[in-house]
């Protein structure tokens, strides 16, 4: 069963600024510096795996790389280059993922698809995961063109703090293809490994020393570059006090502009300091030497991250006399190499050296503090206006005014939520930016508060949070007109959040009570919304065990979301995947196991998209595992359960962990693999226990005791029902529970007990339609009155049993109980009671068994054991060979079964080799001969 809440659609994400994803333009004129060009070059040309640039501010590391990147030639390997200008807002994992993504795929834009749709899932998953997403993409490229070279640049790296950032760069060093070539520039050194990078050889490093401008670079530097007729005196001097460092040579070269040789020589004379002095000094001689509108222009753009001329008037909008346009003041800045860079070709874009920028800020906070509020309200309302709310919250915090902040706050969310991407961590970090009386009086941003806490695992503050605001708005439902109309718009709203929380929880009468009550406020004709909460109220019932309630209500919600979808509303069906993986379980414990296949397969192709699938499509891989365990089909099944928990992993949807893991134990028991049963066991225990919901872990412990009796540790399990009987009633169905009870008992030798038990649970599953349960039962009795001695009793449990298992294709339901069950179906198929299905069954005992076959040849009964057949029939392979013997073609084959013709073909491969037979007509003699058919 699901309960993820509606995943947003993939393909609707915040849209990325591309000027952080394009290399630098080399400057005309720039200086050459081909020693540490051979340097790099020799970095890739060795295959190292990492080059680091690391320096102080203004030491020529963004140029030197940019330089690079346009001219390396990769050692005669084809070069592509992905460029990412990092910022402090990066620290946001997401924003970091999705920022990478982005520009690996300005190389390839094969790179990353999957990584994308995992960001736009409402919760993250854990950073490895996506990392590892990206090193298979760019793996497999590298093994698609082997003389590929990636060069992947992250510029500023600086700026990052966070930690899990940090440990993500360090997996993929640890982890990348040897086509891919990592560089970093940074002010100080990252904290990743590279001391043991540095021990195997697998570093270039280019440090402050090495950036250095030498004599001749500085000289060129100087007249060449920056336009100066300075003697060689003057230029030594220069470069001795500055160590070669290049922003204190480009600043004081700035300073000398204009300037006559005397005066020039006067300022070089008088030029001493170390950094920050040089720095200090420097920013006033390079203001000072600027015209009044040119100082106006760099103090007030200095507190944007990006320049372009429209945001730019926004700034300078009171200017007397007024600027018609920022744009010649943007290319004189850049003319007069100011610190300013372009971003795109078509110069419309630039940023400030950081550097420079910071100096600029200091020094408009110190004479001018009263501006600042205003210029920051401008950028925020220029962004609003432009339709980049995001962007404009960082400006409408900055203005102190945390009422209008909280505006802006409130409009880009709601922006965010019309593209169903609402970024849980980054709405909360803008929610707890603003003072506690400011959210407080905000109920939408508190209500989004609620979900997002929830969304990051934070369930009770959540919960917390959405009760409280509950009981507020509750108290002014009687206000006047509108805000009473908001106020129960935002109750109705919060209906559905709470029903959706209690079925997580458990709590099926809440969640019932508060989907009944959104379904009773919602307009009939608003189907969307009425889809979630009609969702509830299914998985409510499915877990009360009313499968017929259970199903109406899932198909109703399917429908809704696909009439929507239907009226160009939006791409649903990804939101849909849920549901149907909920109606599948229905239909599993209804006993139609090709039906619930069938509505899985449906689920899995809804949840795909360029073929690409989403994380919310482990849940249909988790109900497939499920099945074709039951049909003894278990390399398929144990591939289906990896790969749904791997995607679930990738959604960061922990819920389902231990319902995979649970599956993979079994299977692995069946496969032979009791300790790797055991430890799958282990992690669904903890993944349960880490819930922190009692009835997770109630299930994980019941299945625990079911590998305990597989393995022969009696003891343990009979420590669990002793456990298991000193519960309490619950709210939810414990079928499953119970029949392990059952299964414990008779190992105990209570068979009393457990047909007692199985009497009173048989009435209530069987009125209820889980024939899935009402199967178990049929099987357990059978057992256990054939432990009794009472033969016939036993076999009319088994026929009954049979009859309702053949539909379903049950196989592992009677291999599972071992030698006992064997016997009695080799009786039921000497007294002809389902005699195929019994010998199709035992065809499967005898598959899983190495040692002296269970069941001799005795009174003629030999040919029950089908020596020739080298592996048994899966269930789905027996229908294909049914088929097969009515003479339909494969296309048909495909249609009957509601299969892809690649899988009949795949079928039909299987059955020739374990039939060992290379024709359809030898086939069906086989099968013939054999009693298959």
């Amino acid at each position: 069963m699901t309960e993820q809440p509606d995943a947003p659609h993939p393909a609707q994400r915040t849209p990325l600024l591309t000027t952080k994803l394009q290399i630098p333009l080399p400057r005309p004129n720039l200086v050459p510096r081909p020693r540490l060009i051979q340097r790099l070059d020799d970095g890739l040309r060795l295959g190292r795996k990492l080059t680091v640039v690391s320096a102080p501010a203004g030491y020529g590391k963004t140029t030197l790389l940019s330089e690079w990147a346009c001219g390396s030639a990769a050692g005669g390997r084809s070069l592509q280059t992905a460029w990412l200008s990092l910022d402090k807002a990066d620290n946001n994992p997401g924003r970091f993922f999705a920022y990478l993504v982005g520009a690996l795929q300005t190389a390839d834009e094969r790179i990353g698809h999957s990584l994308a749709s995992l960001l736009a899932t409402p919760q993250m998953p854990p950073p490895e995961v996506l990392v590892a997403e990206l090193i298979n993409d760019m793996a497999a490229l590298s093994t698609e063109e082997p003389d590929l070279c990636l060069l992947l640049v992250l510029d500023d790296y600086h700026t990052i703090t966070e930690l899990a950032v940090h440990e993500a760069v360090g997996f993929l060093l640890e982890h990348q293809p040897a086509y891919l070539h990592l560089a970093i520039i940074t002010r100080h050194d990252p904290p990743l490994p590279l001391a043991r990078l540095r021990g195997r050889g697998q570093v270039t490093e280019i440090r402050e020393q090495d950036l250095c401008f030498t004599s001749d670079e500085a000289a060129a530097f100087l007249n060449q570059t920056m336009g100066l007729d300075l003697t060689a005196g003057n230029i030594a001097t220069l470069e001795a006090r500055t160590e070669g460092w290049i922003a204190g040579l480009q600043m004081a070269a700035i300073s000398m502009a204009n300037r006559d040789p005397e005066s020039a020589a006067r300022f070089v004379a008088g030029f001493t300091g170390r950094h920050q002095f040089i720095l200090d000094y420097l920013t006033d001689e390079v203001l000072a030497g600027q015209p009044e509108p040119i100082q106006d222009f760099l103090l007030r753009t200095s507190i944007l991250d990006r320049l372009t001329a429209p945001l730019c008037d926004a700034l300078l909008c009171d200017l007397q006399p007024p600027i018609p346009s920022t744009q010649p003041l943007l290319e004189h800045v850049d003319a007069a190499n100011l610190f300013i860079l372009p971003l795109d070709d078509e110069r419309r874009w630039y940023r400030y050296h950081r550097l420079f920028a910071d100096l600029l800020q200091a020094r408009l906070q110190a004479t001018q503090p009263a501006l600042l509020p205003e210029l920051h309200r401008r950028a925020a309302v220029w962004y609003e206006q432009h339709g980049l709310g995001a962007d404009a919250v960082g400006h409408a915090l900055a203005t102190g005014d945390y009422a209008y902040a909280a505006g802006v706050v409130e409009r880009a969310i709601r922006q965010l939520e019309t593209w169903s991407r609402i970024d849980s961590a980054t709405y909360l970090d803008w929610y707890r930016a603003l003072p506690q009386d400011v959210a407080q009086a905000r109920p939408r941003l508190r209500l989004f508060a609620g979900r997002a806490l929830y969304a990051t695992g934070q369930t009770e503050d959540g919960e917390q949070v959405l009760y409280e605001l509950e009981q507020e708005l509750e108290r002014g439902t009687s206000a006047p007109e509108p805000a009473r109309l908001e106020t129960q718009n935002l109750l109705d709203q919060m209906l559905s959040d709470r029903a959706s929380f209690a079925a997580v929880r458990g709590d099926l009468q809440q969640a019932v009570e508060y989907a009944q009550r959104a379904l009773n406020r919602l307009p009939k004709e608003d189907a969307l919304a009425r889809a979630r909460p009609t969702s509830v109220l299914g998985l409510a019932h499915l877990r009360a065990g009313d499968l017929g309630q259970a199903g109406h209500a899932f198909a109703q919600a399917i429908a809704a979301l696909s009439a929507a979808a239907s009226t160009g509303v939006a791409d649903l069906q990804f939101a849909a995947v849920p549901f149907v993986c909920n109606l599948a379980e229905v239909q599993f414990l209804q006993g139609k196991l090709r039906q619930a296949f069938q509505s899985l397969e449906r689920a899995m192709d809804m949840g795909t998209f360029d073929g690409r699938r989403t994380p919310v499509t482990g849940f249909a891989d988790l109900g497939m595992g499920k099945i074709l365990y039951q049909w003894n089909e278990l390399q398929a099944a144990e591939r289906h359960i990896l790969e749904g928990l791997e995607q679930l992993k990738k959604g960061h949807i922990p819920a389902s962990f231990g319902a995979g893991y649970t599956l993979l134990a079994h299977i692995r028991q069946a496969l032979g693999q009791p300790e790797a049963a055991r430890d799958a066991m282990r992690q669904a225990v903890q993944s349960a226990a880490a819930s922190s919901l009692p009835r997770l872990s109630i299930q994980a412990s019941a299945h625990q005791a079911r590998l305990w009796l597989a393995q022969g540790q009696i003891d343990r399990a009979a420590g669990w029902a002793r456990d298991y009987q000193q519960l309490g009633p619950a709210e939810y169905l414990r079928e499953f529970e119970d029949l392990t009870l059952v299964r414990v008992l008779m190992a105990g030798d209570d068979v009393p007990g457990a047909l007692a038990l199985l009497d009173r649970l048989l009435p209530p599953a069987r009125d209820a339609g889980r024939m899935a349960a009402v199967l178990e039962v049929h099987t357990l009795r059978a057992l256990a009155l054939g432990a009794t001695g009472d033969l016939d009793a036993a076999l009319d449990a088994l026929a009954l049993a049979l009859q309702l298992a053949a539909s379903g294709g049950y196989v592992r339901l009677f291999l599972d109980e071992g030698e006992p069950m064997a016997r009695l179906l080799y009786q039921a198929a000497r007294r002809g009671i389902e005699p195929t299905y019994a010998r199709t069954l035992l065809a499967a005992f005898e598959g899983v068994r190495d040692e002296r076959p269970i069941i001799g040849p005795d009174d003629g009964l030999s040919v029950l054991r089908p020596v020739s057949l080298i592996e048994p029939l899966t269930p789905r392979e027996l229908d294909v060979l049914r088929l097969l013997a009515k003479g339909l073609t494969n296309p048909e084959i495909a249609d009957r079964l509601f299969i892809s013709l690649p899988t009949v073909k795949s079928h039909t491969r299987n059955l020739y080799g374990k039939l060992a037979v290379h024709s359809r007509r030898e086939a069906v003699t086989a099968a013939q001969q054999l009693g298959l058919l």
